[in-house]
């Protein structure tokens, strides 16, 4: 028996699905891509210090703030500079703003139709206006944030190594502070909505991985944690990493420690509950969640949390931004710096960074030579680390779907879309 998915809708990028059922038993599952490779890392290579960060946020269109950053920090390690506190919050702020619009359209116009057989949109936002406006709403706000900080709100213009090539207005941010206990009222209903959602009852067990920095619940520092208990340096976590290619596909598969694992929003909450704000705290108590989770579905309310978390967090960097001088830019002095690093460099120089992009954990790693060029890149991206343990997910998954009474090949093949969304895949970043 063949089961065959030409077309997953609602995922960033494109891919189709296949299973060979033999005896009733799943020999092959696999997920296939059907994205080109489209070999950024080969094109950074030979680039000026100063050309990669604008280049690589072009990997995707709906993540390129968390690709921008992290490739500016990379580089940063590796030329020893150091950004300062104002432009650290403002890049925080920047991937608050990332993280909120990108969960909110998953959440909304991406995996609530599942629950409900709904097929089009439109459907959806009848059944649920007052929800849908909720979510714009929220999403608007993400984005804004991003627009205000980084000249606009695909494919920032203003970050650069060292810091900002121009600091925000402060009255657009105040206008945007005013904002945030409404846009508060709306992420918390959203995450009503979808905590309140019966979600399949499918339990495996695999390792989680994030980043993770005692008292914050981290997205933009932080070692590398793997389960709630190892913790690595993100350069650590990158050679311990294995990556394989399948025959035929772009995208690299990864392990840890020769098991696939899961990074994303589930896994950044099993890590990192503690430090949930006061609302995410509370709405996640009343939840009942418990964690570990080891239930891939849960991807979902993680991220609902998330929202309310990260619109709270918006608040506190908004309150703590407002109250400084963001007239003096030193990035004249940043970039003299780097022209001295870069001059005293007699053999490459490397950097390894890490931030916690909205599907999870983003993997930067640069070699530069003495001339200021890109010797050697490595780029690792979330949906490339959880499509191993995506696929033994849907093979282990099958058999109770399967063995449903009365199940029809429609429902079976709903089930493994609504799995696969659960993920929030970005092929487009997988295929960098």
């Amino acid at each position: 028996m063949e089961i065959k998915i030409d077309h997953i809708a609602k995922i960033e990028g494109h891919a189709g699905f296949a299973a060979d059922i033999i005896d009733g038993r799943v020999d092959k599952a696999r997920l296939e891509v059907q994205e080109g490779a489209r070999l950024l890392e080969g094109i950074l290579r030979g680039r000026d210090v100063y050309e990669v960060s604008q280049i690589s946020a072009r990997i995707c269109g709906v993540c390129p703030v968390v690709h921008n950053l992290t490739s500016l920090k990379a580089l940063e390690k590796a030329l020893d500079i150091e950004i300062s506190e104002n432009t650290a919050l403002l890049r925080q702020l920047m991937m608050l703003g990332q993280l909120i619009n990108s969960h909110a359209l998953h959440l909304f116009f991406f995996s609530l139709s599942d629950f409900f057989g709904i097929g089009k949109d439109l459907e959806l936002i009848k059944k649920y206006p007052a929800r849908a406006k909720d979510a714009l709403l929220v999403r608007n706000f993400g984005n804004r944030l991003i627009e205000v900080i980084g000249g606009r709100s695909i494919h920032p213009l203003t970050p650069t190594i060292g810091g900002f090539l121009k600091l925000p207005d402060k009255q657009k941010l105040t206008e945007l502070f005013k904002k945030t206990d409404r846009v508060l009222t709306s992420a918390e209903n959203l995450a009503k909505l979808f905590l309140n959602l019966e979600y399949p009852d499918y339990i495996r067990t695999a390792p989680f991985v994030s980043l993770s920095q005692k008292p914050a619940y981290a997205i933009y520092d932080g070692l590398i944690k793997i389960s709630g208990e190892a913790v690595e340096a993100p350069a650590k976590f990158l050679e311990i990493v294995e990556q394989y290619q399948l025959t035929g596909s772009a995208v690299k598969r990864s392990l840890y420690q020769g098991k696939p694992f899961m990074v994303g929003a589930v896994s950044r909450l099993n890590n990192n509950a503690t430090f949930l704000n006061p609302a995410a705290k509370k709405m996640f108590s009343a939840a009942k969640i418990r964690l570990p989770n080891f239930n891939p579905f849960y991807n979902i309310p993680a991220q609902a949390l998330e929202i309310v978390h990260r619109v709270e967090e918006s608040e506190k960097l908004l309150r703590k931004i407002l109250s400084k001088d963001l007239t003096k830019n030193d990035i004249a002095e940043k970039k003299h710096l780097v022209k001295t690093r870069l001059a005293k460099i007699k053999d490459a120089t490397a950097g390894t960074a890490a931030i916690e992009a909205p599907r999870g954990t983003l993997y930067y790693f640069y070699e530069i030579t003495p001339g200021g060029k890109i010797a050697n890149c490595r780029i690792i991206t979330p949906t490339a680390q959880n499509l191993a343990r995506l696929e033994e997910d849907l093979k282990d998954y099958l058999p109770e779907i399967l063995g449903t009474k009365n199940v029809c090949r429609a429902d079976c093949q709903a089930k493994i879309k609504m799995l696969v969304r659960a993920y929030d895949p970005c092929l487009t970043c997988a295929t960098h």
